[in-house]
């Protein structure tokens, strides 16, 4: 089998379809999120070059081409561009056996996986708002929650105090059985976080995630040290190697590599069984519905200690009715979870007479 043809189609989903194609008629499936000329870019300049006339089933080698570029073509790209690639791989090698990704890669320990729903924008809001918006959730039947400030490092200790008011509404509103997180989104220093962290405990809260900036290794390990509660970190790292350097200065509680900023489900899976190895739980940054979510969840299900719920959110998500035209059976969240498919691959397949009508012109 060799790879034939890369696509890349906009989508009015806010997503894009990319499709690996190949000469037995195989399609591999991933998304290339809310930037489609960026990838398009890259297509054309190198991926082609380095992956056309490939074997897509040689996943590994593959991903080092991708990585580390090879002697003609010594082009290195960026994880979130290898892992879409990585996404599409899997789904071929599902497709060509028969199987599932989940039991390409070991085996699930469950197949039926809770979701959390995660609500943002925090810092424009203000409390009662977002306590509605967690409403919103606990009416479609979830019963694990977090709340985002998506404050970034550049909007540092800005309201730490209406941050409070918020997760405190949000907390006594729920059911004192569900868990609500909180997650800062890079935006406190440490002095802050600690603050805050202390304030949390007292309330309950499920996990604290994101207080510093991604970079602040040294810092994660100051709040870590300090606070009783579950310090979470790690979407926006990239690679094991990232991830070898987190655990071993910034000691973070939980682990949360995302599908596409880590390298793919293949570099992902090494972080797992690192996380395994330093007796550190996962929870994973993937929290739209879709292939590339479907790709995280598949990966997130053949680890045993994979027992958090898998992030969920509509802000990030296209449309249920948008993702029931574009695939033939859709895999959709149902009371809060997601059941995944025994089907080839992700299990998905896209609706070839719909397609054409979610184009976008870009």
């Amino acid at each position: 089998m060799k790879i034939t043809e890369i696509t890349i189609d906009p989508l009015i989903t806010g997503r894009s379809l990319v499709r690996v194609h190949t000469d037995e008629g195989i399609t591999g499936l991933a998304e290339a999120g809310r930037s489609p000329l960026v990838f398009k870019a890259y297509l054309e300049q190198s991926i082609n070059q380095l992956m056309i006339g490939q074997d897509p089933l040689l996943i590994e080698r593959n991903w080092e081409r991708l990585s580390l570029g090879v002697e003609e073509w010594p082009v290195r790209h960026p994880s979130q561009i290898v892992g879409i690639i990585d996404v599409a791989l899997w789904d071929i090698f599902g497709k060509a056996t028969g199987l599932p990704v989940h039991t390409l890669m070991g085996g699930a320990t469950r197949k039926k996986i809770q979701l959390y729903w995660s609500q943002g924008n925090g810092w424009k809001k203000q409390p009662e708002d977002m306590r509605k918006q967690v409403e919103t959730g606990l009416n479609m039947g979830f019963s694990a929650f977090k709340i985002r400030m998506d404050w970034k490092d550049y909007r540092q200790d800005s309201d730490p105090r209406k941050d409070f008011a918020m997760f405190k509404l949000c907390r006594e509103f729920l059911p004192v059985e569900m868990p609500l997180g909180f997650d800062a989104n890079n935006g406190y220093s440490v002095s802050t976080a600690i603050e805050q962290g202390v304030k949390f405990q007292e309330l309950g809260i499920a996990h604290f995630e994101e207080p510093l900036p991604q970079y602040d290794y040294p810092g994660y390990r100051q709040v870590v040290d300090a606070l009783d509660v579950p310090i979470s970190t790690g979407e926006l790292d990239t690679g094991r190697w990232h991830f070898r350097d987190l655990i071993a200065l910034g000691n973070p509680d939980i682990l949360q590599p995302d599908i596409l900023n880590a390298g793919g489900p293949s570099e992902v899976k090494r972080i797992y069984e690192m996380a395994l190895v330093a007796n550190k739980p996962i929870m994973p940054h993937s929290p739209t519905a879709g292939i590339n979510s479907m790709a995280s969840l598949h990966t997130y299900s053949t680890i045993k200690n994979a027992t958090r719920p898998h992030e969920f959110s509509l802000e990030f998500s296209p449309a249920f009715e948008d993702l029931e035209r574009l695939f033939i059976d859709p895999i959709l969240p149902k009371d809060g979870h997601i059941e995944l498919s025994d089907g080839p691959g992700y299990g998905l397949e896209i609706n070839e007479k719909e397609l054409p009508n979610l184009i976008a012109n870009i």
